[in-house]
């Protein structure tokens, strides 16, 4: 059986790599076909499509709601990079519409409730987007598999998964040449302290 060398492994891993990157660019690119086919789309696909800052403000609030820790307008700043003004126009539009759920500190409040709150502002998806959100798992499953995504990444790591055993077991081969190289040196000053004894 053949073993491969170092460098065969290295050569084989880009070449894993560059299969995985052609999966992520026709995921992509079906994402931004379908970011540009209005058919059919609802009024807040239709919204979060028009720009990118939208998207991303989007999928800020459903993380929000999915680990149960809604987002002040700060975090959800942190989390975009989108500036203030413009996350307080897509909180005023996403409320207005019932996209986006509010709450006062802990507790969910209403629209109109917003300019009563004495404590922190803080949001997460409502029911549309949530659904949304939910729709995409499916259409994300199937545009991996419909792109070998999916196995791609598996061979990619599998390859990696070699190559980091292959430099544990160098390293202990060295540490085990190491530690008998130092028993050889430690038993000829032992030697030689008792020659001159």
């Amino acid at each position: 059986m053949n073993s491969l060398n170092v460098i065969e492994i290295q050569e084989l891993e880009e070449e894993f790599r560059l299969r995985y990157l052609s999966s992520i660019c026709d995921l992509n690119l079906n994402y931004a076909r379908r970011r540009n086919t209005p058919e059919g789309a609802s009024r807040l696909q239709q919204w979060l499509r028009s720009t990118f800052q939208k998207d991303a403000f989007a999928w800020a609030v459903v993380r929000a709601k999915c680990v149960r820790q809604p987002a002040s307008q700060s975090e959800l700043m942190a989390m975009t990079k989108i500036s203030r003004q413009s996350i307080s126009e897509m909180i005023k539009h996403c409320l207005a519409e019932g996209w986006v759920e509010v709450f006062c500190g802990e507790r969910k409040i209403g629209e109109k409730d917003v300019k009563h709150c004495k404590g922190s502002l803080k949001y997460q998806a409502g029911d549309e987007l949530m659904q949304l959100g939910q729709s995409f798992i499916d259409r994300h499953i199937e545009t991996t598999e419909d792109t070998f995504m999916n196995s791609n990444w598996d061979d990619l790591m599998a390859i990696r998964r070699v190559r980091a055993a292959i430099r544990w077991v160098m390293f202990l081969a060295m540490s085990a040449q190491g530690y008998r190289h130092r028993q050889a040196v430690q038993m000829q000053d032992t030697v030689q302290e008792g020659g001159r004894q």
